[in-house]
């Protein structure tokens, strides 16, 4: 596997149980990369999940608009600004 990186980033888990028996899957690269991109919709819906935990659900709407609009941005200070005044405590 180490010879496949980092074109790819195989993976391989076996889960053996206390009875003997055992299940392995292997993967040739992870979910959301190059060869198997995530959607828009699961991208949006996995922000949302990861910045509600250091956002308030204002601050994850604020920040989502704001980068759908980045062309517009004069520089990161947008960014930095909303994180700022959204951040939890």
């Amino acid at each position: 596997m180490s010879a496949l990186t980092p074109k790819s980033r195989p993976a391989r888990v076996t889960v053996t149980l206390a009875d003997g028996r055992s299940a392995m899957h292997a993967r040739d690269s992870h979910r959301g990369d190059f060869s198997e991109p995530f959607s828009e919709v699961e991208l949006r819906g996995k922000f949302r999940e990861l910045a509600g935990v250091v956002l308030s659900a204002e601050g994850v709407a604020a920040v989502e608009r704001a980068v759908d609009d980045i062309e517009d941005w004069p520089n990161a200070g947008t960014l930095t600004g909303l994180v700022r005044r959204y951040g939890r405590s």
